[in-house]
């Protein structure tokens, strides 16, 4: 029998040709009544330097630069590393600096839309975006001893937000953070004549 014929008779006989799977973490617990466990296999280190130049005039803001030191552990695809790590760099960007969740005085949503909930385009990515990679082993608990890419970079932005506010603080001396995230350009036009 052919491999198109057994397609169809599988087909017609009901019998599933896909597979599925799930990866269980091993030796992964956690006791919340005594707050003892070990919760995560591993955890990943970065650390970035940011540069900004912050607008006086107009409280807006422009990243010159985020240069940052990611633990990968054993690199499986590098493109798709970097790929990860950019992403969750503007992400968390965007995070920090735009992506305002507003409600109205009775609780009603108003930045439901990208007309009224601003994320980050392709202005709002660094100038320069520098990505090393901290050499380690790896951890024996990760898939092939490689670290997540994904989510942790989004930590990142935070070094953006205080580097704005930074500048804010030079222009300002008397300015008193208000650690109030995300750091709007009226937020920072606030702080700079407050």
């Amino acid at each position: 029998m052919d491999w198109d014929k057994l397609v169809f008779a599988c087909r017609w006989d009901r019998v599933n040709l896909s597979e599925s799977g799930h990866y269980a973490t091993p030796d992964i617990h956690f006791d919340k009544s005594k707050e003892k466990g070990h919760p995560f296999s591993y955890h990943v280190y970065g650390t970035a330097a940011v540069m900004v130049t912050v607008d006086c005039i107009r409280g807006t803001y422009e990243v010159d630069a985020v240069k940052l030191v990611h633990d990968f552990g054993k690199r499986m695809n590098d493109a798709v590393d970097i790929g990860q790590i950019e992403g969750g760099v503007v992400q968390g960007l965007g995070w920090m600096t735009m992506e305002e969740i507003v409600y109205n005085d009775k609780g009603r949503l108003l930045s439901n839309a990208l007309s009224t909930y601003k994320i980050p385009d392709i202005h709002s990515v660094p100038k320069e975006l520098r990505i090393e990679s901290l050499p380690t082993d790896g951890h024996p608990m990760a898939i092939r001893r490689g670290k997540a890419t994904g989510e942790p970079p989004l930590m990142y932005g935070i070094g953006v937000y205080f580097a704005i506010e930074n500048a804010v603080l030079a222009f300002n001396p008397n300015y008193v953070p208000k650690y109030d995230a995300p750091f709007t350009p009226e937020k920072v036009l606030m702080g700079l004549y407050g």
